[in-house]
């Protein structure tokens, strides 16, 4: 009898250290995400702000270059032709 005391006193210990270091996982697992989610976070509203620049600057080129550039009407015969090549396309595509 005495000798199965020890035992499951022995099978106690055991499952306590093993509880401790499967805790102490979880914490370090724990710890190392939110580490992680800070760095994710504080990544993105950087890019944020460099997203908005680039997006100023874009805007800013596009309506340099629809300044510089001047609009012509198509004639009718042109209208035509660019509707004739579209459909010509379309029925390869679809044969």
């Amino acid at each position: 009898m005495h000798k199965h005391i020890k035992e499951v006193g022995v099978i106690k210990e055991d499952n306590s250290r093993r509880s401790f270091f499967k805790k102490a996982a979880a914490a370090v697992g724990v710890v190392a995400a939110a580490g992680y989610t800070k760095t994710v976070i504080s990544r993105s509203s950087v890019s944020i702000g460099d997203a908005g620049a680039k997006n100023a600057a874009d805007v800013a080129a596009q309506e340099k270059a629809v300044k510089a550039s001047q609009l012509v009407m198509m004639s009718d015969e042109e209208k035509k032709q660019r509707l004739d090549d579209l459909l010509n396309i379309h029925r390869e595509e679809i044969s």
